[in-house]
């Protein structure tokens, strides 16, 4: 059997981002409207190879050439995450919001679906090679913790027509929902197999409707531009983004395990508890047996926002090149700091290429670049945040963005 927490994870592992470094420009022209079109597909890890990955997603028959050589590259605490989001956001800077030059608004709309896992070695180990491996040993997975959330997203927010600073007041609807998280986790097993103690202290929990709506949320966007001066520029901005910071009920019902005990099992075989005919497989009234209680509840749940400070792109400068650089957080212990730098070259007006670098969050190093191409009232981006990673099975994650964006 699989662990659920494990390979939940990765299961939900493509995906879509609005949340870029992939340029975020600071236009000062003047525009009536503008519309945005935007995405970023992206998973990382810190130590699970692409060739695995890969298969795990997709499917295929995982080797045991690729299984060892991930498993080799994991050390006692490991991270494995997800970010999917395609967005859509109208702008209009004609009107004045509130009887207000200054104002205009926008409306926008999203989906995203968010996953994380924090999982020891051993949890790996016993996943993917089976108990064989751990006979006379204890196995440690303490603080392995996993959380998923798909949600989409509605809102109107004000924007300043000068500064292009906006707030945004969302709605959320959420359509899936799970948790867990394992304070204490030992299992031992003796030579033979034939006995198995457990000591475990965790819970475990899911939105366990079929329905499309299981909760609903709120939350804010904000978009807050600082010009600065820089020695070798003119005036640069600052940005303070937020996406998706708030909070959401689960107001159908959310299937909660909790277990907080340690159980001796005698005379049964790890396959017992393992293959597709496991007790665990059977009705959930023997959870009692194994001490695991069993609830249904409501829940309130924060959104898995994004929290990014860093220097942007000016379009209209005339330098050649120019710096970015900033940190960025999401609202998940999960996600560790991530450092970003950057350059970015603009041979001619109408075309900017840019090389980027990066440590922390779901992975540690990468590396990435991108393309923005403007043709009249239209400009296209694309680029990746791993650019090793997008064309190589060596690399420990996939990543690709781009944006597409109208001002008339």
């Amino acid at each position: 059997m699989k662990c659920v927490v494990f390979i939940g994870s990765l299961l939900t592992a493509f995906t879509l981002n609005a949340q870029l470094l992939l340029p975020i420009q600071h236009d000062t022209a003047q525009y009536s409207q503008e519309i945005f079109v935007q995405g970023f597909a992206d998973y990382s890890s810190t130590a699970m190879y692409n060739e695995m990955t890969s298969k795990l997603i997709w499917g295929g028959f995982i080797r045991d050439e690729d299984k060892k050589k991930s498993f080799d590259r994991h050390s006692e605490i490991n991270r494995f995450g997800s970010d999917l989001t395609g967005e859509l956001e109208y702008r209009n800077l004609s009107v004045n919001l509130f009887k207000n030059e200054k104002f205009g608004f926008l409306v926008k709309a999203g989906y995203y679906n968010y996953s994380s896992s924090v999982y020891a070695k051993d949890l790996f180990g016993l996943t993917f090679y089976g108990n064989e491996r751990y006979l006379g040993e204890g196995l440690d997975f303490s603080g392995t913790q996993f959380s998923q959330m798909s949600f989409q997203k509605v809102g109107f927010g004000v924007i300043d027509k000068a500064l292009k600073s906006s707030v945004t007041f969302n709605l959320y609807n959420i359509s899936s929902y799970a948790e867990a998280y394992v304070r204490d986790g030992v299992l031992f097993q003796n030579e033979s197999g034939d006995s198995v103690s457990l000591i475990m202290d965790g819970t475990f929990k899911y939105a366990s409707s079929s329905n499309f709506n299981k909760g609903v949320g709120f939350g804010i966007d904000a978009d807050v531009r600082i010009p600065v001066q820089f020695k070798h520029e003119k005036t640069a901005y600052v940005q303070l983004l937020v996406k998706n910071l708030g909070f959401g009920y689960i107001n159908t019902p959310v299937q909660r395990y909790q277990m907080d005990t340690t159980i001796n099992f005698e005379g049964f075989t790890f396959t017992d508890f393992t293959d597709e005919n496991s007790i665990l497989n059977q009705e959930f009234n023997y959870l009692n047996t194994f001490g695991i209680d069993s609830t249904e509840t409501n829940t309130l749940a924060f959104l898995p926002g994004l929290i990014q400070v860093g220097k942007i792109i000016d379009r209209n400068s005339t330098e050649l090149f120019q710096s970015l650089f900033g940190i960025r957080m999401y609202t998940t212990t999960a996600y560790t700091p991530l450092l970003y730098a950057g350059v970015e070259i603009k041979p001619w007006d109408f075309i900017q290429i840019a090389a980027t670098a990066m440590y922390g969050g779901f992975s540690r190093f990468r590396a990435g670049m991108y393309i923005n191409y403007r043709y009249k009232i239209v400009d296209f981006s694309v680029g990746s945040e791993d650019l090793y990673g997008l064309v190589s099975s060596n690399g420990l994650g996939k990543s690709l963005n781009f944006r597409l964006r109208c001002a008339f």
